[in-house]
């Protein structure tokens, strides 16, 4: 499902070397961004907004909820 500005969106936790970077849970989409992912590809990102804190995620990494 494709995502767009404005919706909630649910996303998983975040590790990495066993630390927990970014706990799961549920926010809103601000912003989407294009960012060049190798030298003929992009991806798509999402700047999340969940409690006033925003962080950025892949798009394909989040679920929209309705």
């Amino acid at each position: 499902m494709k995502v767009h500005v404005g919706d909630r969106v649910s996303y998983k936790a975040e590790y990495s070397c066993g630390q927990l970077i970014r706990e799961a849970g549920v926010g809103r989409v601000v912003e989407i961004k294009s960012i060049p992912f190798t030298l003929r590809t992009k991806k798509d990102v999402a700047v999340v907004k969940e409690n006033d804190e925003q962080f950025e995620i892949i798009t394909n990494g989040i679920q929209v909820i309705k």
